[in-house]
């Protein structure tokens, strides 16, 4: 009976020692550790542009931006908590769309507590880097709970945190569309 007693402790350890290492040794979500880049305003003209046939534009004098997008999707701005905002681009009838979620944001890196808030999934599949108008931007893929697979694009400029984000499958509709962002 007493070796049951021992055999029993010792199982007990050794799921307790792998279950805390499972617990606090997993990698948590990493820090966004943007490459440098030149976080310059583009020489933007002062007035509006000229958009592309087929497309409007939008632009923001709060949060400095202006970009390009399809006639055919409506646009709306709310009004978040803690000055932030969200910019929704919708066309119901052809399933397109984008939104871009823009927080005031003192970093220069978009911390793991951020992401976390932000990306309450955490995932973060296929980092790419690059730019958008001079700003160093990471683009991946996610998983939204009521969206599903996504495609988002982040980035900080000025005192802003970015997010931008559509269905997964227009990645390359959202990427020819985030060409034409110009900080104003």
């Amino acid at each position: 009976m007493r070796h049951y007693t021992l055999i029993g402790i010792v199982i007990i350890i050794i799921v307790a020692v792998l279950g805390g290492y499972w617990l606090f040794a997993r990698t948590p979500v990493p820090a966004f550790d943007l490459p440098a880049a030149s976080q310059a305003t583009s020489s933007a003209p002062v007035g509006p542009r000229t958009p592309p046939a087929g497309y409007k534009e939008y632009r923001d004098a709060t949060y400095h931006l202006s970009l390009f997008y399809p006639e055919e999707l409506s646009a709306r701005t709310y009004d978040e908590v803690d000055g932030a905002a969200t910019i929704d681009f919708q066309s119901v009838e052809k399933g397109e769309g984008f939104q871009i979620f823009i927080v005031p944001y003192s970093g220069t890196t978009v911390s793991a507590q951020r992401f976390k808030q932000d990306e309450p999934s955490g995932v973060r599949n296929n980092p790419t880097y690059g730019l958008v108008d001079g700003a160093s931007a990471s683009s991946f893929y996610s998983t939204d709970a009521s969206l599903g697979d996504t495609y988002e694009v982040w980035f900080i400029h000025g005192s802003y945190l970015y997010e931008v984000t559509t269905l997964k499958p227009l990645d390359a509709w959202l990427h020819n569309i985030m060409q034409t962002w110009l900080f104003i």
